[in-house]
C-alpha cells in the first residue's frame, strides 16, 4: 500500500485525534508514517474540524513573548492535552447554551407572559446582528494563528492577525450598533409593538462589545489556550443571567412597567459581553508584546481580507438560525393584531406561543452536538475512501436523527399539558406548546444534516435549506395565523421546518452517493459485513431481486420503539394523574412530567435496541462504540451476533 503524501497524514491525524481514535485503526501505513519521530526542529499540527481551535504541538520559547498550553514536544501526553481542550470547549459551549435556553423559565414566570413575549420577539434581531457581525471570526483567527505558529515563531504575524481582527470587529460592531440605535422606533413599529424598542436599544449595546470578544477569543484559541475561551463563555452567560434575576427582584418590589422590565432583562447581554471582555483582555495585556510593524495599514488590509474571506460562509450558515425567530417576530404579532388582538394580548400572546421554545432548543442542541462529534470520522472516512465505514456512519447518524427526534415530538406532544403546567405554573397554549414541541423532529434532522452535508464538502446547501424554511415560514403564518392564531404559526412552524428536513435528507443522500457511499436502502436492506486485505465490502440483499427492498430490523425496530414509548407514556399518565390527584397542581404536573419522561426514555431506548434500531456493527463505528457494544450485549439489550456474519 503506497503511503500518502506527507499533508493528507497531517490532516489524517487531526481528524483523527478529534474523532477519538488511536492511530492503530483503518489506514495503517499512514498512521504509522505520522508518527514516527521527527527530526529537531521540526514540527507537528494536530488541530480539529472545521470550527474547532487548532493547536501546534511545537515546542515553542518562552521568548517569543507568546502565551502557549502546553510547550511539549508531540507526544501522547501532548495529543491527551489536545483531546483534552477540545472536549473543554464542546462542553463550555454546551453549558453556555444550556444556560441561555433555561433562563428563559423563569423569565416568564417572574415577569410574565408579555415580558417574554418581547424578550422572544427582540432577541432574534440581537443574534441576527451577532452573527452578521461576529460569526466565523473566532475560527479564522484561530486558524490563522495556528497556521502562523506552525510555520515558525511568527510572532509579529500573530499579533497582526490580531490587531486585524479587532479592527475588523470594531468596524462591523460600530455599524450594527448604529443601525440597532437608530433603527429601534422602525423596527419596533415591524414587530407590532413600539415599546419593544427600549429593549432594542438596550440590547444593541452588546453588538459594541461582542465583536472584540469574538476576535479574543479566536486569539486565544489559536494559541491554545482553550480553558480561557472556554471560562470566558461562561462567565458571559453567567453574569447575563445574573443580571436578569437581578432586574427581575428589582421590578417585582418597585413595580415596573413590562417595557422597562424587558429593556432591563435585554442589558444583560452587554454586562455579559463586558464580562468575557473583560477575562479576555486581562490575559492579553498580561502576555503584551510591543511591536510597531503589526500595525502597518498594509499587513492589516490583507489581513482583513484573508478574515473576511475565511469567516464570510461561516457567517452565510450560522445567519439561517435567527432568521427564523426574526420571521416569527415579524409576522406573528401583527398577524395577531390584524386578527383582533390588542398590541399588549398580541404580545403575550406570542409569549405564550414561545412556550415550548427551550426545550424544543434543547433537543436540538443535543442533536446538533452528536453530530458534530461524527463530523470528524466522516470526513476522515471520505478522505481515505473508506466507503464502507463512511455508509455505515452516514447511515448511523440519518437514522438517529429521526429517531430521536421522532421520540422527542411524541413525548413532548403526549406531556403538553403537564409540561406546561410545571414550568409555566398554568395551561395556557397547550395545543400551541404540542404543536411547537413537534418540531423537535424536523428541527433535529436538520441539526444533524447541517454538519454531516460540512463533513461531505457541502458547505452552502444547509443554510439554502434553512432559507427556504423561513420564506415558506413567513408565508404559511400570512395564511394560518389571522385564521388559527398561534396554533397556526405552531402549524407554520411544523411545515416549514419538515421541509427543510426532507430536503436536507435527500441532500445527504444525494452527496453520499456522489462520495461513493450510497445510502439506497439503509433503512430496510440487511447488510452484511466482510473484511478481506483491510477493506470493508458492503452488500445490500433484497428480499427478491428486481424489488425495492424490504422493510428492514431498522425501520421496524425504530417503529416498535416510537410505538412502546407512546403506549407506555399514555398508560403512566393515566395512571400517575390519578395517583397525584392529591397535590397542588403545579407539583403533580411536575410528578407527573418527570416521572413520564423518565420512564419514556428508558422504554423507548430498550425497545429500540432490543427491536434491533441499531446494530452492534454500527454502535462500534462510533468513537468509545465497542465498550458500549460489548456491555449492551451483556446486558442483553442488542440482538445475538448472528445477523452480522
Amino acid at each position: 500500500m503506497s503511503r500518502k503524501p506527507r499533508r493528507k497524514e497531517h490532516a489524517a491525524e487531526m481528524l483523527k485525534l478529534v474523532d477519538g481514535r488511536k492511530a492503530n485503526i483503518a489506514g495503517r501505513s499512514a498512521s504509522a508514517a505520522g508518527d514516527r519521530e521527527l527530526p529537531p526542529g521540526a514540527e507537528r499540527i494536530s488541530g480539529a474540524a472545521e470550527g474547532l481551535p487548532i493547536k501546534s504541538e511545537r515546542l515553542i520559547g518562552s521568548e517569543d513573548g507568546l502565551p502557549f498550553e502546553g510547550r511539549v514536544p508531540a507526544t501522547r501526553g501532548s495529543k491527551r492535552l489536545l483531546m483534552n481542550g477540545v472536549v473543554l470547549m464542546a462542553g463550555a459551549a454546551l453549558l453556555s447554551k444550556l444556560i441561555g435556553v433555561f433562563q428563559k423559565i423563569p423569565l416568564q414566570n417572574m415577569a410574565g407572559d408579555r415580558v417574554f413575549g418581547i424578550y422572544n420577539a427582540v432577541y432574534p434581531f440581537y443574534q441576527l446582528a451577532a452573527v452578521l457581525a461576529t460569526a466565523g471570526l473566532p475560527t479564522a483567527v484561530s486558524l490563522l494563528i495556528a497556521e502562523r505558529l506552525r510555520k515558525g515563531n511568527d510572532s509579529e504575524g500573530v499579533r497582526r492577525t490580531l490587531f486585524a481582527a479587532l479592527l475588523l470587529l470594531g468596524i462591523t460592531g460600530i455599524v450594527t450598533f448604529g443601525f440597532m440605535w437608530a433603527g429601534a422606533g422602525h423596527v419596533a413599529i415591524w414587530i407590532g409593538d413600539a415599546h419593544t424598542a427600549g429593549a432594542i436599544r438596550s440590547v444593541s449595546f452588546a453588538l459594541l462589545l461582542a465583536p472584540f470578544v469574538a476576535a479574543l477569543r479566536g486569539y486565544v484559541q489559536g494559541l491554545g489556550r482553550m480553558g480561557l475561551s472556554a471560562a470566558s463563555q461562561i462567565v458571559e452567560q453567567m453574569l447575563r443571567v445574573g443580571v436578569m434575576l437581578l432586574v427581575l427582584a428589582m421590578s417585582w418590589s418597585a413595580g415596573w412597567a413590562d417595557a422597562s422590565v424587558a429593556s432591563g432583562v435585554m442589558s444583560g447581554s452587554a454586562f455579559g459581553a463586558f464580562a468575557a471582555l473583560l477575562v479576555l483582555a486581562a490575559y492579553v495585556w498580561r502576555n503584551r508584546r510591543r511591536s510597531r510593524d503589526a500595525h502597518a495599514a498594509g499587513a492589516l488590509r490583507s489581513e482583513m481580507k484573508k478574515l473576511a474571506a475565511i469567516a464570510l460562509p461561516v457567517a452565510l450558515g450560522a445567519v439561517v438560525v435567527p432568521v427564523l425567530g426574526v420571521v416569527d417576530a415579524f409576522t406573528v404579532p401583527r398577524f395577531l393584531q390584524a386578527a383582533g388582538a390588542s398590541e399588549s394580548n398580541a404580545m403575550a400572546l406570542f409569549g405564550v406561543y414561545s412556550r415550548a421554545q427551550p426545550l424544543v432548543q434543547l433537543v436540538v442542541m443535543v442533536a446538533g452536538a452528536a453530530a458534530a462529534a461524527l463530523v470528524p470520522g466522516i470526513a476522515l472516512a471520505r478522505m481515505r475512501g473508506a466507503y464502507g465505514q463512511l455508509r455505515v456512519q452516514l447511515s448511523l447518524a440519518e437514522r438517529a436523527a429521526w429517531s430521536i427526534g421522532a421520540a422527542a415530538a411524541i413525548g413532548l406532544a403526549l406531556l403538553a399539558e403537564p409540561l406546561n403546567v410545571m414550568l409555566y405554573a398554568d395551561a395556557k397554549g397547550t395545543v400551541a406548546f404540542a404543536l411547537v414541541g413537534c418540531t423537535a423532529l424536523a428541527g433535529s434532522v436538520n441539526a444533524v444534516t447541517a454538519p454531516v452535508l460540512q463533513g461531505l464538502g457541502a458547505v452552502r446547501i444547509p443554510a439554502v435549506l434553512l432559507l427556504i424554511a423561513a420564506l415558506l415560514k413567513g408565508v404559511l403564518n400570512a395564511v394560518l395565523v389571522p385564521a388559527y392564531g398561534v396554533e397556526g404559526a405552531a402549524i407554520a412552524g411544523v411545515a416549514a421546518l419538515s421541509t427543510a428536513a426532507l430536503l436536507g435528507s435527500i441532500a445527504v443522500r444525494y452527496m453520499a452517493a456522489n462520495a461513493g457511499a450510497s445510502l439506497a436502502g439503509s433503512w430496510g436492506a440487511e447488510r452484511s459485513v466482510e473484511r478481506a486485505s483491510g477493506e470493508v465490502k458492503e452488500r445490500a440483499h433484497a428480499r427478491k431481486q428486481g424489488r425495492g427492498p424490504a422493510i428492514g430490523r431498522a425501520a421496524t425496530g425504530t417503529g416498535f420503539a416510537l410505538a412502546v414509548m407512546a403506549a407506555v407514556l399514555i398508560v403512566a399518565e393515566r395512571a400517575l394523574g390519578a395517583a397525584l390527584g392529591g397535590l397542588p397542581p403545579r407539583a403533580a404536573a411536575a410528578a407527573l412530567a418527570l416521572t413520564c419522561v423518565a420512564v419514556g426514555a428508558c422504554a423507548f431506548g430498550a425497545a429500540a435496541l432490543r427491536g434491533g434500531a441499531v446494530s452492534a456493527r454500527e454502535l462500534r463505528a462510533l468513537p468509545g462504540g465497542g465498550i458500549l457494544a460489548a456491555r449492551l450485549r451483556r446486558w442483553r439489550l442488542i440482538p445475538p451476533a448472528k445477523d452480522e456474519r
